[in-house]
């Protein structure tokens, strides 16, 4: 019996530590990262010195969020020294106090008021309670814009904020854009801390639809940002509106969970196996709770590629150097729908990066295929 209680007691014990390794490859898939800072070493009202890194070279317009609660927008690269290992950016626009420290990010606009557009803010009746939105309109008052309407989607780990970089485009279009928020994102109603890849996410941005649709939408463009793909995905299967949309934007989008996850966990030297665990895990109705999530996510349910929607014209902007989202994802899944699908390859950017890069390109791509749409 005494080596009974001893196995057993082993089997226990590696049980629970399986149980936790996988429960924290889970949590690196749907809870929040941490926030990485760069030191600002100098600041003028024209220019931004800080040390070189990958991001802080990188060519474009990015967002600098310092931790004095300010936000500013920098554009080109000035002066690199490589001795000193620092690179000096110009700087476009500053709002609020700058801190010693600066979280960068794709966010050009840390709000619709740094745009100078017609603006307003609204609560959208979600499922978990009123969430925040808001609403952009065309300044000139075009007639399109009562009838097409955009639905800016952003990602996880993220914020609406982030989303604000399609909206010119949208301007341009002569469409109204709300931008929704959803719970798990920091301003939605809260309901914990895990994301659920947009499988409890999907009905809040259906609320946008709704208030949308209740001011005059007759079309509805949806335009979704890495997780916001998954969102996406949901609405076209099942909101009310799916009959509206008629087009889609995916902007380095999370078109297959298993592939992203799998790539990053080999970059990072994961085993696959613990990764199918962890999937496994997440898509049992037992054990999804013991992983930290609410309900159950099958990411085989939510994939574009196994179970793809029923399609409008669709507008894929991806870069091949994004190491987050695998680009071969979206330039199969473009392969297999080439009458419906239009596939926009960017310059050389990170994960979202994509407008980033190049600000002008991309809102081209957009403007010509939303002209295309009639």
């Amino acid at each position: 019996m005494t080596i009974v209680w001893w196995v057993l007691g082993g089997l226990v014990v590696v049980l629970t530590a399986s149980l936790l390794v996988v429960r924290a490859v889970v949590g690196r898939i749907v809870l929040p990262g941490t926030d990485r800072w760069t030191p600002v070493l100098e600041v003028s009202d024209d220019s931004v010195l800080l040390p070189i890194t990958d991001d802080t070279l990188h060519a474009g317009e990015y967002g600098l969020w310092h931790d004095g609660a300010g936000h500013t927008t920098v554009g080109p690269v000035l002066e690199v020294d490589e001795s000193a290992g620092t690179v000096r950016r110009a700087v476009l626009r500053t709002t609020g106090d700058v801190g010693s420290r600066v979280r960068w990010s794709g966010h050009v606009h840390p709000d619709p008021a740094a745009m100078g557009v017609d603006w307003s803010e609204v609560a959208l009746d979600t499922p978990v309670g009123p969430a925040p939105a808001w609403i952009v309109r065309p300044s000139d008052g075009a007639d399109r814009s009562s009838r097409t309407w955009a639905v800016h989607v952003h990602g996880i780990r993220t914020t609406r904020v982030t989303a604000l970089r399609t909206v010119p485009a949208a301007l341009e279009l002569g469409w109204t854009s709300i931008v929704p928020s959803f719970r798990g994102d920091g301003e939605a109603p809260r309901e914990g801390r895990a994301s659920h890849l947009g499988a409890r996410e999907w009905p809040d941005v259906d609320a946008a639809l709704d208030h949308a649709v209740a001011h005059g939408a007759e079309r509805i463009v949806v335009v979704a940002w890495s997780m916001g793909a998954t969102i996406t995905h949901e609405l076209l299967g099942r909101s009310a509106h799916r009959d509206r949309v008629a087009g889609v934007v995916l902007v380095a989008p999370a078109l297959d969970w298993e592939a992203t996850v799998r790539s990053q966990a080999a970059r990072a030297g994961v085993p696959g196996v613990v990764v199918g665990a962890a999937l496994g895990a997440m898509a049992s109705p037992l054990l999804c709770r013991a992983v930290g999530l609410r309900s159950r996510v099958d990411v085989r349910t939510l994939s574009w590629l196994r179970r793809p929607p029923a399609l409008p014209p669709v507008l894929l902007v991806h870069s091949t150097g994004d190491t987050t989202v695998p680009f071969a994802v979206s330039e199969e899944f473009a392969s297999r729908h080439p009458d419906t699908v239009t596939l926009a390859v960017s310059a050389p950017a990170e994960h979202a990066w994509e407008r980033n890069a190049d600000a002008v390109w991309f809102d081209e791509q957009v403007t010509a295929w939303a002209d295309r749409l009639g």
